[in-house]
């Protein structure tokens, strides 16, 4: 199995929106991510998606400042855990420095 990391686009919002609160544990809202999304302003924020043959199976939101990374948050469906998922969210931030 293949798991793709990749910068988190508005297509990928959409793709998952709809089914955000079923397969995902709490988070923010869609609304707020869709704004951390189109706010070209703020470049310390960073998400990225997981995909597997194209479907989301997780997404990570990274805030950098400086020489630090705050997780901001990390979510992985339910039905795709124990697939290291985050493990590969966590090694992003060592492309950073």
């Amino acid at each position: 199995m293949n798991i793709e990391v990749m910068s988190m686009t508005l297509t990928d919002l959409d793709k998952i929106e709809d089914y955000l609160l079923e397969d995902f544990d709490d988070f923010w809202s869609s609304s707020m991510l869709r704004q951390e999304l189109e706010n070209k302003q703020n470049l310390n924020s960073h998400y990225f998606v997981a995909k597997i043959d194209e479907t989301i199976v997780g997404f990570v939101g990274l805030l950098i400042v400086l020489d630090e990374v705050t997780i901001m948050n990390i979510v992985t469906r339910k039905d795709k855990r124990n697939l290291r998922c985050c493990f590969l969210f966590i090694k992003i931030h060592y492309t950073f420095f």
